[in-house]
């Protein structure tokens, strides 16, 4: 009977989760048939990891595990290993736009005396955005990383050909980009859901809400307000936490991970139809 109960409580969980992928797959033209192939390929990717001790994973053990054939397995394998190409491609593109924000807000080579971001000569090997570039993003052009950041509203070029950073919140305007971070913030908040099922009764991660019913929208426009405002001081205060932290670290070979902190606002009509 417990079996069956929590079957139907994963059933529930499954619905609500999945619903607002479906409507957005929906308008983009996703069949239904190409939602399954994902899952599929989903399933033989993370049996890859239900190995048994001292052995290989092979395709017959995680066609045994997913129940696929292992024809179908095979390919499924092949397909992840491309879908994980393209995945790294993407975090790269991501992750040298933020490095360069980063850097030029906080490493004193890059910032005036009180501390804030300098206005940076595009060209130049002494303190530029190209020497920026450079030394923080690795094996990409100047000029790839400026219209990648003033593409996200971050800078203004001036007609002297120097750059200032007008925003330190890095928020692509890029739909694919956007995309991806959608996925890895819905994933980071899975991640600590499940883990917090997991190891019921014992630890547990950080999982907090706050919502009403019933909320008119005057009283909206004042909770955005005050949402924005408290959330920023809260992410800044523990972005220059961490950013101290990491800096004085020591090298002791344990285990990296990547940790941290998400906060985001919802609302939908009462009407909307979705399981409440």
């Amino acid at each position: 009977m417990s079996g069956t109960s929590s079957n139907t409580g994963f059933h529930k969980a499954v619905r609500k989760l999945m619903r607002p992928l479906v409507r957005m797959a929906i308008k983009r033209g996703i069949s239904v048939n190409d939602f399954y192939l994902w899952l599929k390929a989903l399933y033989v990717e993370e049996a890859e990891d239900f190995t048994i001790a001292g052995k290989k994973q092979s395709t017959s053990r995680i066609a045994l595990l997913t129940g696929l054939d292992r024809k179908e397995t095979a390919r499924l394998r092949k397909l992840n290993q491309d879908m994980d190409a393209l995945l790294q491609q993407q975090t790269k593109r991501t992750n040298r736009a933020v490095r360069a924000i980063n850097a030029w807000q906080k490493e004193a080579l890059y910032c005036d005396e009180n501390g804030n971001p300098k206005a940076l000569p595009l060209y130049g090997d002494g303190t530029s955005l190209e020497s920026l570039v450079h030394q923080y993003c690795g094996d990409v052009t100047v000029v790839t990383v400026l219209g990648e950041l003033e593409q996200s509203g971050l800078v203004d070029l001036h007609d002297d050909d120097t750059v200032t950073l007008k925003d330190t919140s890095y928020i692509p305007q890029d739909n694919e980009e956007l995309l991806f971070l959608m996925g890895q913030a819905a994933h980071d908040l899975l991640n600590t859901s499940t883990y917090n099922i997991e190891q019921q009764g014992k630890t547990s991660r950080l999982q907090l809400s706050v919502a009403y019913n019933r909320v008119n929208p005057e009283v909206i426009a004042k909770l955005k307000v005050l949402i924005e405002a408290d959330s920023l001081e809260l992410l800044q205060k523990l972005d220059r936490w961490l950013d101290r932290e990491i800096d004085h670290q020591e090298d002791t070979g344990q285990p990296q991970y990547r940790a941290g902190v998400g906060i985001y606002y919802f609302e939908e009509p009462m009407d909307s139809g979705s399981e409440q």
